[in-house]
């Protein structure tokens, strides 16, 4: 198991009045699980940043995680010590 750190900014700050929030995930955790314990651990991300019902970002919010943005779905495998991001994604205009 590994103890990391997400750190929010945008939205999610305002909905649950938290800048960051510690998740334990398993050994090789991808995003997705990150989002399953960020559903688990703070229900009031379901619906705006989080998909109803399932273990997905919406749309519009992914991660920035060690320099590079992913949403849920990518298999990129997490360690300890990995900076988290939870994040609205660039809208272009």
């Amino acid at each position: 198991m590994i103890k990391c750190t997400v750190e929010m900014f945008g939205l999610p700050p305002e909905i649950t009045d938290m800048r960051s929030t510690e998740v334990v995930l398993r050994d090789d955790a991808t995003p997705a699980d990150v989002v399953a314990a960020l559903r688990q651990n703070i229900p009031a991300l379901e619906g705006p940043i989080i998909s109803p019902g399932e273990d997905r970002l919406t749309e519009v919010f992914g991660f920035y995680i060690n320099g590079q943005f992913y949403t849920g779905d990518q298999q990129v495998h997490l360690k300890k010590g990995d900076r988290i991001v939870l994040l609205a994604l660039a809208m272009g205009g």
